[in-house]
C-alpha cells in the first residue's frame, strides 16, 4: 500500500506528464516551429491512425505483455491528445474540457461509489449505470430513446451486431430470420459440442461464411453492416412508435 507521500508524488507525476504531452502535441502543430507533416493532419487523416492504435492496444492485452501494453497505451493517448488539440484550434473544446467531462460522467454514472446509492451485486451496479446513462441520453436535445443509443456505427460489423443484440435481443424487435431451420441446426451443433468447443464450432461457421462471401465477390463486413443498419432502423422505428402512442 502506497504512503500518502507516494500517492501525492504519483499524482504530481501524472499531472506533469499530461501537461508535457499536451505541450509536445501543441509544439508539433505549431505553424512557427512545428512539424510540417503533423500540421497537415486533419480529423479525417487521423481516423486511420486512431483506429490502428486501438487495435494495437488489443494485442498486448491478449498476450499479457506489460511493456508492450504500456507502449501501445501511450500511442493511443497520443492520438487522443492530438484530436483534442485539433479541436482546441477550432475553439470547440480543450483537453481539459475532455478530462472534466469524463470525470463528471464517471461520477454521475456511479452514484453507488461516489454518492449515496448502494450496489451490492454486479447486476445492481450495471442497472444503476444503465439508468444513469439513459438519463444522460434523454437529456440531449431531440434525442430519440432507443436501446441502441450510444453505440457507434463505426464499430466493426460483427462487434456492432453482437452489441445490438445484447442491448435489446431479437424477440422484442420483431426481427425474423429468413431460414429458422438453419439456425436450429447450428444451435444443435453448439449444444452437443464439448465444453471447450462451442467457440471453435461457431468460429468455423463464421470463417465459412467469410469464404462464401469471397467466392461470390461480396464484402462480408459491408454485408453485415447493411443488416446492422436495417436492424437499427427497425428498432428505432418501433421505439419511436411506442413513444408516440404513449403520448396520445
Amino acid at each position: 500500500m502506497q504512503s500518502v507521500s507516494d500517492e501525492l508524488g504519483e499524482k504530481s507525476k501524472i499531472t506533469d506528464e499530461i501537461l508535457q504531452l499536451a505541450a509536445n502535441v501543441a509544439r508539433l502543430r505549431s505553424p512557427v516551429d512545428g512539424c510540417p507533416w503533423f500540421r497537415r493532419q486533419t480529423f479525417q487523416t487521423l481516423r486511420r491512425y486512431l483506429l490502428e492504435e486501438v487495435y494495437e492496444v488489443l494485442d498486448p492485452l491478449g498476450s499479457e505483455s506489460p511493456e508492450k501494453l504500456k507502449e501501445e497505451l501511450g500511442d493511443l493517448l497520443f492520438q487522443i491528445v492530438t484530436v483534442s488539440q485539433l479541436s482546441s484550434e477550432l475553439d470547440w473544446f480543450s483537453l481539459a474540457d475532455v478530462l472534466q467531462h469524463l470525470n463528471e460522467k464517471i461520477i454521475h454514472r456511479n452514484p453507488h461509489v461516489f454518492g449515496e446509492m448502494r450496489a451490492d451485486t454486479v447486476e445492481e451496479a450495471q442497472r444503476i449505470w444503465t439508468e444513469r446513462k439513459s438519463l444522460e441520453k434523454m437529456a440531449c436535445e431531440n434525442a430519440v430513446e432507443s436501446p441502441l443509443n450510444g453505440l457507434s456505427i463505426s464499430t466493426p460489423a460483427l462487434a456492432l451486431a453482437q452489441a445490438y443484440i445484447g442491448r435489446c435481443g431479437l424477440s422484442n424487435t420483431g426481427w425474423t430470420f429468413p431460414d429458422p431451420s438453419l439456425i436450429f441446426d447450428v444451435e444443435t451443433q453448439l449444444a452437443s459440442s464439448q465444453p471447450d468447443e462451442p467457440e471453435v464450432v461457431l468460429g468455423r461457421l463464421l470463417f465459412m461464411l467469410v469464404d462464401l462471401a469471397g467466392r461470390h465477390h461480396l464484402n462480408a463486413e459491408a454485408s453485415l453492416q447493411k443488416i446492422n443498419t436495417q436492424f437499427r432502423e427497425q428498432v428505432s422505428g418501433r421505439f419511436s412508435l411506442t413513444m408516440a402512442e404513449g403520448q396520445r
